[in-house]
């Protein structure tokens, strides 16, 4: 056995004194000796002769004095936090999972998160017996809930408090931190990952080992992965909604889908996807105003199983309200922008020549966007949001020689421009390559040529194309008006239209110092600048807008991690704790002692 509170020498200094202050107390205590007497007087000169008159004048109740003796030591012993076995000797730094899966439940309720926590305090108790212990958090950002330290009680104290992210956990930056405070000490240790999955990095170093002690069994479960709206380009007002539920269960799967804008139903349907199956759902809906949607799983059945995970069941997404764009298309005729643009119900259209572009140069900022139709002014136009058709070379924009017939190789459809839409069957007849410069993104590329390309610098957009309308039979697709719209979003800087969600984690931006912003439970947060606690999903609130918080995107299938439990740190089973086992002693040592005081048997 061993003591993690006190050294050895303070352990013995303290017994010695407890046992010191014990029997000097019964010393102290002088008892008289008993004397018969016939009468008063003689009484008071018993009195007077027994009474003592030295230090040791007096009848020690010896079982009494052992008693108490061993009840100071066990008070001293308790004091001493004994600990039986031993632990790491060197530094345990312990990265505990905590994101959306380990709040996943077995057949009896209790959580992934629960068993870690149970793995953590364990780890603890055992390695401050001879080394030191931090934990750090891996949540959607890592952190040190407790610093090195040699007493569990502090690590105590701040496991009681962990709760699990709806996000997932960022494990590789965890251990990585974790390994940092390793080397700080400048001594051996090794970084104990308690989680339920095992895809972090573990690289070779000899002075820090990563051991991963896996939590949790396989589960099912049937979650929403995906919910994105966007308003319809075409129809004023309506906005479309795209959910994805998937299933991670080898048994068939019910539930009923549930679609909200707000209190407003959207949809609502039954669902039977079978296992691993995915099923995308599609809805509309009609308003002008801003959107506040939740797609939910209820009612979930798994044939012969139970849903694991409650977290995925819901997720959420924004659509912003209908805002016109104000936009200045200066061409010398081209129908085709023209069209487009017109029947884009968001617009506020107006047309000029080259010569009327001069006329509204001191007025440019009345425009969100301006579109150059083959035209490069002189001077250059000060505007943040221009998009260049048919590009002509310009001080800042480099533009090679005609490219006759050009086909489309590639094209970054992860990009806002291009979100939803496909460009390798798109014929370009005549086209000007541009020349990228290294901050551009290439959207569009003709094998080695650059077709489109998107440049964001100093707080300026430019989207060019380097080919007309004239030159590919892009206009004659449906695609058309929606890439316009596309590139009006993306000018103007509305890129939350169409990924109308962001992860747990992210900062919310709110203009204003200070501002508020208001959470999905209606807490009011004071913020400056941005609200980075953002762990939980839901609908957030800043002055002006609405942000969806969804970890749709995060869900995965519930498994074990790979490996095997190192038993010997696990809690021990329905054992009771050693400040029980000695308080039950001394208890029944004080009572050993009335009992016998009470018969006579110490006088």
């Amino acid at each position: 056995m061993t003591f993690a509170a006190l050294s050895t020498a303070a352990l013995v200094a303290s017994a010695l004194a407890a046992a010191a202050a014990v029997v000097t107390l019964y010393l102290l205590r002088r008892t008289p000796r008993t004397q018969v007497v016939s009468n008063v007087e003689f009484w008071r000169r018993a009195v007077e002769r027994s009474r003592p008159r030295a230090l040791f004048a007096t009848r020690v109740p010896w079982l009494a004095l052992l008693l108490s003796l061993a009840i100071a030591l066990l008070l001293v012993a308790e004091l001493g936090d004994p600990r039986v076995g031993t632990g790491f000797s060197g530094t345990t730094v312990i990265v505990l999972a905590a994101d959306r899966t380990m709040a996943a439940r077995d057949d009896r309720g209790r959580r992934r998160l629960d068993d870690a926590l149970a793995l953590a305090r364990a780890t603890v108790l055992a390695d401050t017996v001879t080394g030191q212990v931090a934990v750090v958090r891996a949540g959607l950002r890592p952190e040190v809930i407790v610093p090195l330290t040699h007493r569990a009680a502090d690590a105590e104290r701040a496991l009681g408090s962990v709760e699990a992210d709806d996000g997932a956990a960022d494990l590789a930056a965890a251990v990585a931190l974790g390994r940092a405070i390793v080397h700080a000490t400048h001594g051996p240790g090794r970084v104990l990952v308690v989680a339920d999955r095992d895809n972090f990095a573990r690289p070779a170093d000899p002075a820090v080992t990563v051991v991963l002690a896996p939590v949790g069994s396989p589960g099912e479960t049937l979650a929403v992965t995906a919910l994105d709206a966007r308003r319809d380009p075409l129809a004023l007002g309506e906005y479309h909604v795209r959910c994805e539920v998937r299933s991670y269960s080898a048994r068939r799967a019910r539930a009923r889908l549930v679609i909200r804008d707000r209190d407003t139903v959207l949809s609502e349907q039954r669902v039977t996807p079978e296992p691993g199956e995915v099923i995308t759902h599609r809805a509309r809906g009609f308003s002008s105003a801003q959107g506040e949607l939740s797609a939910r799983l209820e009612d979930i059945d798994l044939e012969g199983g139970r849903d694991a995970l409650a977290a995925d069941d819901v997720a959420y997404a924004t659509v912003p309200p209908v805002v016109a764009t104000r936009v200045l298309l200066v061409t010398r005729g081209d129908r085709y922008l023209a069209n487009a643009l017109a029947a884009n119900p968001s617009v506020e259209l107006e047309t000029v020549d080259p010569l009327g572009l001069e006329a509204r140069r001191r007025t440019l900022g009345r425009y969100q966007v301006v579109v150059l139709d083959r035209i490069a002014p002189s001077p250059p136009l000060d505007h943040p949001a221009l998009l260049l058709v048919g590009a002509v070379a310009t001080r800042s924009l480099r533009v090679g020689p005609e490219v006759a017939a050009p086909r489309v190789t590639a094209f970054a459809a992860d990009h806002r421009v291009l979100a939803g839409l496909r460009f390798d069957q798109v014929q370009v007849s005549l086209a000007r390559p541009l020349v990228p410069e290294a901050d551009d993104r290439v959207l569009v590329r003709g094998g080695r040529d650059a077709l489109v390309i998107a440049r964001d610098r100093d707080g300026a957009r430019t989207l060019a194309l380097g080919f007309d309308t004239e030159h590919t039979d892009l206009v004659q697709r449906v695609a058309f008006p929606l890439f316009m719209h596309n590139a009006l979003v993306w000018l103007d800087r509305r890129e939350r239209e169409f990924h109308s969600w962001q992860a747990p984690g992210e900062p919310i931006r709110a203009s204003g110092s200070p501002a508020v912003v208001l959470t999905p439970s209606g807490a009011a947060r004071e913020v400056r600048g941005a609200l980075y606690d953002t762990a939980r999903a839901g609908i957030y609130h800043t002055a002006d807008r609405a942000i969806a918080v969804s970890a749709a995107d995060e869900a995965g299938a519930l498994s074990a991690a790979a490996g095997s439990r190192d038993t010997r740190r696990g809690a021990p089973p329905n054992r009771a704790p050693l400040s029980l086992v000695l308080a039950a002693a001394i208890l029944g040592l004080l009572c050993v002692e009335w009992v016998l005081t009470q018969r006579g048997r110490l006088h």
